[in-house]
């Protein structure tokens, strides 16, 4: 009997190179993947619009004809530019969707300008879905038993698995990257990608947890045509449950002989989530910036604010929004007996359509100012307008 997937997602990453992620989500833990195909093969003209046929062709969970069938979202980043100290602002698009009841989140690489990087994901999902995943399903080795080995030689692995794990017990011998540590189910996964899934895999899963007080949700990443895919599983009770979890969901998600129906999309989750996806795991790493990146983007992130919150305004009023007519009106107080410097400001916005003020804190620099008073904006919308994008 099979039994109804958890509502978290696949998420797949299709970026350049390595930490170059772009990836998709799941229904009970998300599989992410990263760094795949370059996508040059999909024609750049309207892969926009091929993409949302593609997934609107879905024929086991047709989507609602009331629901946004792509949902799109940026990063921003300061980059260098070549033979030059300056640098430039670049954008990353990622876009979710559902695809056959199961959630997707998708990153493509960085551009130069917001439609360049959105064309870009677009291409990069094409390529994985359609071009690589159609190979192998035209050359009849996707998903079929003689590809993988045989549903006799896995339901074997299994037993001798579970063998295997019970003379461990007896004589604990724990080795790092060692699956049979982590379980059965763990054991029976990295037989499958090493022996049943090649060339499609390049190897055993790699393995992590996270803990929150007494729940666990482990994470198996598995190389998938170049382009890592974590298949997280969902909260249980110890770490071992944790594995075995997300062991039985990638095997289940990768059609193993023996696991083809032990989960299936949830209807109910799949009517919630075509009006509301789910965001991608905080777990899922996007890419390896690392501490020097991670200042670049959060300089970024506060350089683009003030235009990014009003073009987040500007979307939510859109209807009400009269054109030539600001969405907001600025306006500073200066602190008189201050004597520092930058001198301390208090920055105030009207925002007449949502019939509120906003009024920051006192802050030292004008410009420092409008970004604390911002916030609050940002605040006020997640509250009233969760489903607006974020730009």
């Amino acid at each position: 009997s099979s039994r109804n997937m958890p509502s978290t997602g696949l998420a797949h990453g299709v970026g350049d190179g390595p930490g170059q992620a772009a990836r998709t989500e799941f229904p009970a833990g998300p599989v992410l993947l990263g760094g795949g195909p370059n996508g040059a093969s999909c024609a750049a003209k309207g892969a926009i619009s091929q993409l949302q046929e593609f997934v609107q062709g879905s024929k086991l969970f047709p989507l609602p004809s009331n629901c946004p069938v792509l949902r799109w979202g940026y990063d921003t980043r300061m980059a260098g530019v070549k033979g030059s100290d300056a640098a430039c602002l670049e954008f990353r698009a990622s876009v979710a969707f559902l695809l056959d009841g199961i959630p997707h989140h998708v990153i493509g690489s960085w551009r130069l300008s917001k439609k360049m990087a959105q064309r870009d994901a677009a291409e990069r999902t094409l390529a994985l879905f359609v071009n690589r995943w159609g190979q192998v399903a035209m050359k009849d080795l996707g998903y079929s038993a003689s590809f993988f080995g045989g549903a006799s030689a896995c339901k074997v692995d299994a037993e001798d698995a579970a063998e295997h794990r019970v003379e461990e017990e007896e004589e604990p011998e724990e080795t790092e990257g060692d699956d049979s540590s982590l379980g059965p189910e763990a054991v029976v996964l990295a037989e499958f990608c090493s022996r049943r899934m090649r060339p499609a895999v390049a190897g055993p899963p790699t393995w992590s947890h996270r803990s929150d007080g007494n729940q666990f949700q482990a994470f198996a990443e598995i190389l998938i045509f170049g382009v890592p895919h974590t298949f997280p599983g969902k909260n249980s009770d110890s770490q071992l449950e944790a594995y075995a979890d997300a062991a039985r969901r990638a095997l289940w998600y990768l059609q193993c002989p023996g696991y083809e129906d032990l989960f299936e999309p949830d209807p109910a989750f799949v009517r919630v989530a075509s009006q509301r996806l789910p965001d991608a795991s905080p777990s899922w790493q996007r890419d390896g910036l690392g501490a020097r990146g991670e200042e670049r983007q959060l300089a970024a992130e506060r350089k683009t604010l003030v235009m990014r919150v009003q073009n987040r305004l500007q979307q939510v009023y859109a209807r009400q929004l009269e054109a030539g007519t600001s969405v907001w009106y600025w306006s500073y107080d200066r602190q008189p007996r201050d004597r520092g410097w930058p001198p301390l400001f208090r920055a105030t916005v009207h925002v007449p359509l949502a019939g509120s003020t906003f009024t920051g804190t006192w802050t030292r620099g004008q410009r420092e100012a409008q970004l604390d008073t911002c916030m609050k904006i940002v605040a006020y919308l997640d509250e009233a307008f969760p489903n607006s994008k974020v730009f």
